[in-house]
């Protein structure tokens, strides 16, 4: 069990919907829609909020959405190292091999 806030694990739901959403056989266009989707939720379980200050200034707090994904992705990269018998962090360095694709 993770001690995150409701609104972190929601968030995590969601980021998952959006990743269940997309289809290797469709186009960029219907994975955009289809994820686009998903992703609205994020405003109705407050993933991000903002608040406005007496000057005008806008903060934006977005601990839920990042928490909520720290968890996740500690808990997908800890399943991957177990799986290929390796460290938390060959899988790391995988993973930015990968995004620097």
């Amino acid at each position: 069990m993770t001690n995150i806030p409701e609104a972190g694990r929601q968030a995590s739901y969601i980021l998952l919907d959006a990743v269940s959403a997309w289809d290797a056989s469709s186009t960029d266009d219907t994975n955009s829609a289809a994820m686009n989707l998903a992703l609205t939720r994020m405003n109705e379980v407050d993933a991000v909020t903002a608040t406005l200050g007496d000057d005008d200034s806008l903060s934006l707090d977005a601990s839920n959405l990042l928490g909520g994904t720290i968890v996740t992705m500690n808990w997908l990269v800890e399943q991957l190292a177990q799986e290929r018998h390796q460290p938390k962090h060959n899988v790391i360095t995988d993973l930015r091999e990968f995004l620097d694709e």
